[in-house]
């Protein structure tokens, strides 16, 4: 009995080892077991709206925890991360598709020159990183501020999910997937409806308690808070924070003497007291609002952990454009080639991103795009301008004299954008429908009247920014050069004793960029 069952078993052995060499019935052995494919990275984008790279000092992180625990201390800080056009819709028109102001053509914040109703009639909406990853297997999810100009139901293509505020600046309202949701701004403070709706994705879509859905693929956020445009409204728990908060002064403010400048900046006046009050008020408040921000990454964090993705997630913080507020004589505003208006922060953390690092490398919002698709394993389309900062994400970066070395800022005049002059008495500037509101006071010509569209505000140029110098050419005719080692406020223009080999340089690098596209841009940023 015993004999027959182990020759039984014998034959089952040989039986199962024949088979398992036969060919299959392509004639071929079956083919080896292969590893499975690496999981794919979620990516989250948190945009805060006119925020400047100065805004964080040291003393403001200290009250900002999880920012500065969570994203700085776990990541890498770009100290050289620049915006190419410092105004809300045409930088956020970058952000979305990675190419310069000039070819995606969004150039200000309201038709015919721009806005949201541009973005769309150009059909840009049907080419953004968000339909790049949604195609390729990406859930996609929106909350927040779009672009200028958005206020309907249409929700644009390639979100799955769709919280986008609707209205200007000072809207309150949500087009919740098509339907809009008013929040009692006395009850609901924006950022924080945001932040619990992100946190509430997050949760819900990882399969946490309650499990509406599960699922194993990775997604794309995107969060646009309100925080720190005017007119910068902190969370009721915070209107008492900050009381100390002084304005920078920095040499440039108030500059005293501006005889160097170009007209629009010559026929502003010294600053009044109550434009520097009014500075002073806006600036604890803008720093205010960003406590709501640094709650959102804290619970943004603590629901990407319990759910399990954290350790899977890339997380980038960063701002639409910069913000001066009285440099050079100018009061609340931005869309200037000045540092203040085009450094932004940038900070990552995320899958193989060294934790505490800080790099030299000039990052751009036209990196966002191609960055995200590159991490997601996406080819962007051809038409993208950036490159891709995922190969200085990680212990071996690109060496900082094999990436960019220039880039170019650019903006059309801004009278053009604006309806009419605005008036000289500060008491009776108000804000644009474009959700910008005017800069107090800082217009005001050398003959003491703004009625003539030729006398007032910035008019177009075209800039270089290099690691060196700062040169801005403006339609006017005017330019300014700036030696930014030498003089890093930007005081002193010397282009009227400029060497003549360096303009020569500097106005060759300039052509180069100034109608740039797709790999022509790389590589005239490049040496």
């Amino acid at each position: 009995m015993f004999l027959r069952v182990g020759r039984m078993v014998l034959l089952l052995v040989l039986l199962c080892a024949l088979v398992s060499c036969l060919p299959t019935a392509e004639g071929k052995p079956p083919p080896e077991q292969k590893d499975e494919e690496p999981e794919r990275p979620n990516v989250i984008l948190i945009l805060t709206d006119d925020l400047a790279a100065e805004d964080l000092s040291p003393e403001m992180l200290e009250q900002m925890p999880n920012l500065r625990e969570e994203v700085i201390e776990k990541g890498t800080t770009f100290e050289n991360s620049f915006v190419t056009n410092s105004l809300c819709c045409p930088s956020r028109a970058t952000t979305l598709r990675g190419q310069y102001a000039h070819n995606h053509q969004v150039l200000s914040n309201e038709p015919p020159r721009g806005g949201f109703q541009k973005f769309r009639f150009l059909g840009h909406e049907n080419s953004t990183m968000a339909t790049w990853l949604q195609e390729d297997g990406y859930r996609t999810s929106f909350f927040g501020k779009y672009l200028n100009g958005y206020a309907e139901t249409h929700v644009p293509p390639g979100w799955d999910e769709w919280y986008g505020i609707s209205g200007n600046f000072l809207s309150s309202t949500l087009n919740e997937n098509g339907h809009m949701v008013n929040y009692d701004p006395n009850q609901y403070h924006t950022d924080d409806v945001l932040s619990d709706k992100a946190s509430d994705y997050v949760e819900r879509t990882s399969g946490a308690d309650p499990p509406f859905f599960t699922t194993d693929r990775p997604f794309l956020m995107w969060i646009g808070t309100k925080a720190p445009h005017q007119p910068a409204t902190p969370a009721p728990r915070h209107k008492d924070a900050l009381e100390d908060v002084e304005l920078p002064r920095s040499p440039s403010f108030d500059e005293e003497d501006v005889r160097d400048k170009p007209r629009w900046v010559q026929d502003n006046q010294p600053l009044g007291s109550d434009q520097i009050a009014y500075m002073e008020e806006l600036h604890r408040k803008r720093l205010q609002s960003m406590l709501a921000v640094d709650d959102m990454i804290g619970d943004l964090v603590d629901s990407l952990r319990q759910s399990g993705e954290l350790d899977n997630t890339y997380i980038f913080f960063t701002s639409d454009n910069g913000f001066h507020l009285g440099q050079h004589r100018l009061g609340s505003g931005k869309w200037t080639a000045y540092e203040e208006d085009i450094r932004v922060p940038l900070m990552v953390r995320g899958p193989g991103v060294p934790e505490g690092k800080k790099l030299p490398h000039m990052a751009l919002n036209n990196d966002l795009a191609p960055t995200f698709a590159d991490l997601a394993g996406v080819d962007p389309p051809d038409f993208v301008d950036g490159r891709s900062l995922a190969p200085l994400l990680d212990d071996t970066p690109t060496p900082e004299e094999d990436w960019r070395q220039r880039f170019l800022i650019e903006a059309v005049a801004e009278r053009d954008s604006v309806p009419h002059p605005p008036f000289v008495n500060e008491s009776q500037v108000a804000p644009l429908l474009t959700g910008d509101p005017l800069p107090r006071d800082w217009r005001k010509t050398s003959s003491g009247s703004a009625d003539s569209s030729e006398e007032w505000g910035r008019p177009w140029f075209k800039a270089l920014r290099t690691k060196e110098h700062l040169f801005v050419e403006y339609k006017t005719g005017e330019h300014e050069l700036y030696d930014l080692k030498e003089d890093p406020y930007q005081l002193d223009n010397f282009y009227d004793r400029a060497p003549e080999d360096l303009l020569r340089r500097l106005n060759s690098q300039l052509d180069s960029l100034r109608q740039c596209e797709r790999d022509d841009c790389r590589a005239a940023e490049a040496e």
